[in-house]
């Protein structure tokens, strides 16, 4: 009987142990060679299309990132309300939504856009609208200037935004100093 309960016990313990994982090429450590290099020289930061506007932007409590207002005056916890946004465009592509994203802003200077990320889709969306009313007549006003696909979502809104910060301009050519005054 002891013997049994030893061997159990011995078979039980060398169940249990590991073995290590080996890579496609045969060494241990589960990942090959060239996929560790990659990771090792994987930098996140790398792939931010402009990081000092991302600081800049409104925070979005939909989006799974979170940014600073613009306005160093506004309250850091904004009052989120019930409301609506309008959704202008729904693509899995970042940089056709960030082109989108930088013409709704030409266009309407005075409106606040949020991209948000819901897998596998970057949505675009705009406004901090109370009522569906004023969504919807935004909505028709989008697809008056381009913006066809637009159309009025329910989400949690700020209650009083601060004004969206200023396009950056690309500025002029400094005048030739050595021009004759006028």
């Amino acid at each position: 009987m002891k013997g049994t309960a030893a061997v159990a016990v011995v078979l039980c313990l060398a169940g249990c142990a590991s073995s290590p994982q080996r890579s496609t090429d045969g060494r241990e450590g589960g990942a090959p060679s060239a996929l560790r290099q990659y990771e090792n020289q994987f930098t996140p930061s790398d792939y931010d299309p402009d990081p000092g506007r991302a600081m800049n932007a409104a925070p979005d409590s939909g989006s799974s990132l979170h940014t600073v207002s613009a306005d160093p005056t506004a309250p850091l916890h904004a009052t989120m309300v019930p409301g609506f946004r309008v959704q202008l465009v729904a693509t899995s592509s970042i940089d056709e939504v960030n082109t989108r994203k930088t013409q709704a802003e030409e266009a309407f200077p005075g409106e606040w856009f949020y991209i948000e990320f819901d897998p596998p889709s970057y949505k675009l969306r705009a406004g901090n609208f109370q009522t569906r009313f004023d969504a919807d007549r935004f909505a028709r006003t989008l697809a008056a200037r381009g913006f066809g696909d637009a159309w009025t979502v329910p989400e949690h809104v700020f209650q009083s935004p601060p004004p969206p910060p200023p396009l950056a301009k690309t500025p002029a050519a400094a005048p030739d100093s050595t021009a004759a005054p006028p």
